[in-house]
């Protein structure tokens, strides 16, 4: 489906796995709005800002899809039925994107985050807008506002091919980062919060609701205040554990919906309503046995990373 950005062009729907580290370097992630020609042919790029987030979601979102995948009980659903896998006729809609979203990323579930890294295709972002013209000094009026152009000083020689393409590549790079932030709805670090939480649950599937997101430390305010180990009799901590239930409930079915929407193939992206049918089932020993089939790998990389968000 095509949407139109702010700039009045034209997206089809992005998938975050497109930008990723091996596909931007981060030492070549810095931003231009214009491109100048300068010198003998020699093509340089003036730097107006950095994409902090952009340089964030490179580092960070393959990792997250590769999690939300896992823990989203629609995608397990297509991964372990193969009949599930063949797209049918009149198949629903929910069921068709969850197929053409496993032919996309494939099995989470079968290799480590740097094995499924390495087999996972790059894809490429699909940008239709304005078509591409050349203007004259005369023809100001045409550029709109967040158009890119050419400077071709009349003094200066025209840059050869080399340097045309190197030039459209850099404004490839931008172009995808551009895309990621635009549809990137939910903060990074709620993403690694909510992933530390389903990660601790499952870890810990007996224990009462406050005490996990005591553990993770849910609400800040209550750091060093709220003993996730403090017998049920202790008093004075009523209010912060009633409310603490309620933020890991709210945490948790937001995670699910952001899940089920990855399954989907929307990533990020926490709109829609919670279900029994995408709720997590913690008392489920083969969801918790499918967050760990591979070992504690992804849920220490989680918690490292939210202690250092």
């Amino acid at each position: 489906m095509l949407k139109k950005c702010d700039h009045g062009c034209e997206h089809k729907s992005i998938s975050t796995i497109k930008v990723i580290y091996e596909y931007i370097p981060l030492a070549r992630l810095d931003k231009s709005k214009h491109i100048f020609l300068k010198g003998a042919g020699d093509m340089v790029v003036r730097h107006t800002h950095l994409y902090d987030t952009a340089l964030l979601c490179v580092q960070d979102i393959k990792r997250l899809l590769f999690n939300f995948l896992r823990i989203s009980p629609s995608y397990w659903s297509v991964c372990s039925n193969p009949k599930k896998i063949r797209l049918r006729k009149h198949m629903p809609i929910e069921q068709r994107n969850a197929v053409l979203c496993h032919r996309r990323y494939g099995d989470v579930f079968a290799n480590s985050y740097q094995g499924w890294s390495d087999l996972n295709p790059k894809l490429l972002v699909s940008h239709v807008g304005p078509a591409l013209a050349l203007y004259s000094s005369n023809d100001v009026h045409q550029i709109k506002d967040g158009d890119m152009f050419a400077h071709l000083p009349q003094s200066a020689p025209l840059p050869t091919q080399a340097q045309w393409l190197d030039m459209l590549e850099q404004l490839r790079r931008q172009r995808k980062a551009d895309s990621l932030i635009e549809k990137l709805k939910v903060r990074i670090s709620s993403l690694w919060k909510i992933l530390n939480l389903v990660y601790t649950r499952a870890l810990h599937p007996d224990i009462e609701q406050w005490r996990v997101g005591a553990l993770v430390q849910l609400v800040k305010d209550f750091a060093g205040k709220l003993d996730p180990w403090a017998a049920r009799s202790k008093s004075g901590d009523e209010h912060m554990r009633r409310h603490m239930n309620i933020m890991v409930h709210r945490w948790l079915d937001r995670g699910a919906v952001i899940a089920e929407n990855a399954a989907h193939d929307l990533f990020p992206n926490d709109q829609g309503s919670i279900s029994k049918q995408i709720q997590f089932d913690f008392e489920d020993r083969d969801f918790v046995g499918r967050l760990f089939s591979l070992g504690n790998e992804e849920a220490a990389f989680v918690r490292d990373r939210v202690l250092v968000a």
